[in-house]
């Protein structure tokens, strides 16, 4: 039973196309059954192959999420683990890739926000900046920030040394009705000065559309308004942004 709508655009920023450098940004959603597993990533803008990294660190994750076995009877723990596993398994992935090219494994640097949810839990998975916005069915919600350093551009990616100590694994113990997740290239138009809730301007007659249209329809229209010219003042980076809506009668 397909009880989602999911839309999601990458856009490559103004900086990036003057330059003409790639999207370094990536985004995958999958189901299975009831299950909703999506993911943003954003590669690391000084890294040779970043884009190639985050396509593969969100492809990967939301594909190895699809295969746990029985994943609504694993203990927070449990999950904890797994996440830590999956992702020790994709950095030796792209340690082979880097092998190959012969570079370090920071040349793939990506950040990870990303959801699994079910019919009445789920769990964000969030590594670096990026910010993931859940809406409970009871009307409260939850707002995963972006974690950065001392300086506003210093994050932490599935590539960095230290990578375990910054992974946050987040459980959503209600019954979930809307998750967004974004890329910082996002952040300024989407979310408030202070980062602690969406921009209610902005999004809300987007998703307003989005629910009058198909999921394929809706995802052109969003890139459309990702990569509107008037964005291009407030940010030069590249932009991505994933919308999962469930669908109103389940809740």
């Amino acid at each position: 039973m397909n009880d989602w709508l999911a839309y999601g655009a990458s856009v490559t920023g103004i900086a990036h196309q003057e330059r003409q450098i790639p999207c370094q940004d990536a985004y995958f959603i999958r189901r299975k059954g009831e299950y909703l597993i999506a993911a943003v990533c954003d590669g690391a803008g000084s890294s040779r192959y970043s884009e190639q990294g985050a396509q593969l660190v969100a492809r990967l994750f939301t594909l190895r999420i699809t295969e746990w076995p029985n994943i609504d009877l694993l203990t927070e723990k449990q999950i904890i683990q797994g996440a830590k596993q999956l992702i020790e398994d994709i950095r030796l992935q792209l340690a082979e890739y880097a092998e190959i090219k012969q570079c370090a494994l920071n040349e793939y640097a990506s950040t990870l926000v990303a959801c699994w949810v079910g019919d009445d839990s789920g769990y964000l998975f969030h590594l670096g900046d990026g910010i993931a916005v859940v809406e409970y069915c009871d009307g409260t919600s939850y707002v995963s920030q972006p974690e950065n350093g001392e300086y506003a551009n210093q994050t932490w990616f599935v590539t960095s040394e230290n990578w375990e100590a910054h992974l946050r694994v987040i459980p959503l113990n209600k019954p979930v009705k809307q998750v967004i997740l974004m890329s910082d290239g996002v952040q300024p138009f989407a979310m408030n000065k202070a980062c602690d809730a969406l921009y209610e301007p902005f999004i809300t007659p987007v998703i307003r559309y989005l629910k009058t249209v198909s999921e394929d329809s809706g995802s052109e229209a969003l890139a459309g308004t990702l990569a509107d010219p008037r964005t291009h003042s407030i940010t030069g980076d590249d932009k991505t942004l994933v919308i999962c809506i469930r669908d109103e009668e389940l809740w």
